[in-house]
């Protein structure tokens, strides 16, 4: 497996409040996408904290026994993630109301578990781009009962709102989920590149014959070309490359 990554802050959003992180732990590789809310209420730091604590938890971890034990761990670490930014934003008051969003996958022993709190994705790639998580968000909501078309979700007013969000609360929603390895690769990635740029750009664009690397660049440039309106992080593992990052 090839895994790559990178963020940016976009042309219009005066700091970048998504971070990323890909570790790699003997066999075992931890992607993490988290985009902050919160503003001028650092959610830059719930973002960039949230990220710092799942490599902490994820580098302490032996190895993985089996698929219960990395749902496990992926339930346990995220409990404690979203503990730990609750605490701060109750503790500095410049704090107060951060939040983030978080996408994750771990890859162990050929088991791969995703897990997602908030609006950032996962999507399997094969010949389709095919969303794997499920957004937590008011919108999303309005699209499962009808009330609104799913075309139509991304011009939505209240696209940006959040029905769940690490931070919000003491209590969090945790979707994890197991992602089939028939998939040619995996992409996570902020809103500010699945909110502005149209799936069949991405597909192409991850089709391509490009370099990883170049790919991931790529999308990220695909984001700033539609106005750059919001910060962009994308990462981009290929599951049918050499084993190098």
């Amino acid at each position: 497996m090839r895994i790559a990554g990178a963020s940016d802050r976009g042309y219009v959003r005066a700091t970048n409040q998504d971070s990323y992180l890909i570790q790699r732990i003997d066999d075992a590789v931890l992607a993490v996408v988290c985009d902050g809310i919160g503003g001028a209420r650092a959610g830059d730091v719930a973002s960039s904290v949230s990220c710092k604590i799942m490599d902490e938890l994820f580098i302490k971890k032996e190895q993985f026994s089996d698929t219960d034990d990395v749902r496990l761990w992926l339930k346990n670490a995220i409990t404690e993630v979203n503990q730990h930014i609750v605490t701060l934003s109750r503790s500095v008051e410049d704090y107060q109301g951060m939040g983030t969003t978080m996408v994750a996958v771990v890859f162990a022993d050929n088991q791969i578990i995703g897990a997602n709190v908030g609006d950032s994705r996962i999507f399997g790639i094969k010949e389709e781009l095919i969303q794997l998580s499920d957004d937590h968000s008011l919108v999303n909501e309005l699209v499962k009962l009808g009330k609104v078309k799913k075309e139509d979700a991304n011009r939505h007013p209240n696209r940006n709102m959040l029905t769940n969000a690490i931070g919000i609360g003491k209590q969090i929603d945790i979707d994890i989920f197991e992602i089939d390895d028939n998939v040619d690769a995996i992409l996570l990635c902020s809103d500010g590149l699945h909110g502005y740029v149209d799936e069949t750009e991405i597909l192409n664009t991850i089709r391509s014959n490009s370099e990883l690397e170049e790919k991931v660049s790529v999308l990220i440039g695909l984001a700033n070309n539609a106005g750059g309106y919001d910060n962009t992080t994308v990462i981009l593992c290929d599951l049918r490359g050499d084993d190098h990052e």
